[in-house]
């Protein structure tokens, strides 16, 4: 796995490529743990995942207090992953890292 990791002021993007699975979550937890002290906000890019299993989820579970976590460039199968994850457990919240739903009346449409 390769992850690419851009600091911005107080932020982090980090941005892996590949699968996101139980053999790159230590690898993934790592660049995580290595950012400085400073950083408050992660955003995850995950427009270069390919597949992300069970193992994004506990990524996402990772204690990081006081840091926000948030997710962009979310490819389908990661979507259908936490939907499914919401669908069974509510509680963990998983439904605030999917994307906003489009409004159908603000959509371009092709002319």
């Amino acid at each position: 796995m390769y992850i690419t990791t851009e600091l911005h002021g107080r932020g982090a993007t980090l941005a892996p490529r590949g699968d996101i699975d139980f053999e790159g979550l230590h690898e993934l937890r790592a660049s995580l743990a290595g950012l400085p002290d400073t950083v408050v906000e992660v955003v995850w890019d995950l427009r270069a995942v390919t597949f992300m299993d069970i193992a994004g989820l506990h990524l996402l579970s990772t204690p990081s207090a006081p840091v926000q976590v948030s997710l962009t460039n979310l490819p389908p199968q990661a979507v259908r992953l936490l939907e499914t994850a919401t669908d069974i457990f509510p509680e963990q919240g998983w439904g605030r890292h999917l994307p906003a739903p489009v409004d159908p009346g603000t959509a371009r449409t092709a002319a």
